[in-house]
């Protein structure tokens, strides 16, 4: 008998295999959001601590209510004057993540408070000094809730897709570079993570990149935002709860 076949067979079970548990962890399947999250990450610029990020989810009734609070330390505070609050309220429909409104406050110096609406009939975007942009592709969202835009949508929300991230007097549009898989270290642990990155339209000096870990509900574990400018800016994950 010629174990050629038998041989074959195995092979091609193996690869089929393999690339079934790699198409799994590579697209970061979309997942229902649990009703409440707690996430905490240590920021640095290079290698220097700035503070931290915290955010909070809780779902009402039929919506989510998400606040995120930077806070600097050291010299940092003195640099970015002063402590930062953004509030949300977004709907969630097939995994996708729709904003309903968007504020951002800053205490201290330079002190601000920045409201922005959203006109999905219009597909546009209303700024609390009066301006107003018509968004036509893409998905919308905004500072406050892309935590939450990549746990329940994962990867495959992302991927191939202009990405657009509304600010307190801005929007900034992105395009997906690619989707990859690379292994992360944080104070939590070591993280199999799926890697997106996304490049700013016509800057492509300036890149955002998250690394979601899918067997953790598509946590982000790592947020980096590099510009040529200067150093990295880089977010990772040091506490969570409801995951």
């Amino acid at each position: 008998m010629n174990p050629l076949p038998q041989v074959n067979t195995l092979v091609i079970k193996v690869v089929i295999c393999l690339f079934y548990t790699f198409a799994i962890q590579h697209n970061a399947a979309a997942q229902s959001l649990p009703d409440i999250i707690e996430l905490e990450y240590e920021v640095t610029l290079g290698a220097a601590e700035l503070g931290g990020l915290s955010s909070k989810l809780i779902k009402l009734d039929d919506y989510y209510e998400a606040t995120a609070e930077t806070h600097a330390e050291g010299m940092a505070s003195i640099l970015l004057g002063g402590t930062v609050r953004e509030y949300c309220r977004f709907t969630v429909d097939n995994n996708v993540v729709t904003p309903e409104s968007y504020r951002i406050v800053r205490e201290g110096q330079d002190a601000f408070d920045r409201k922005v609406g959203f006109n999905w009939d219009e597909r546009a975007v209303e700024f609390s000094n009066g301006e107003k942009i018509t968004i036509s592709d893409g998905y919308i969202v905004d500072n406050c809730s892309v935590p939450f835009a990549l746990i329940a949508g994962g990867a495959s929300a992302f991927e191939n897709r202009v990405l657009h991230i509304v600010g307190g007097t801005k929007v900034r549009k992105f395009d997906n570079l690619g989707v990859s898989r690379e292994r992360v270290k944080t104070a939590l642990g070591e993280f199999d993570t799926v890697k997106i990155e996304q490049v700013r339209f016509e800057r492509p000096d300036r890149k955002l990149t998250f690394w979601l870990a899918p067997d953790r509900h598509n946590l982000p574990v790592k947020i980096v935002e590099q510009r040529k400018s200067r150093l990295d800016t880089t977010m990772l994950l040091k506490s969570v709860k409801g995951l």
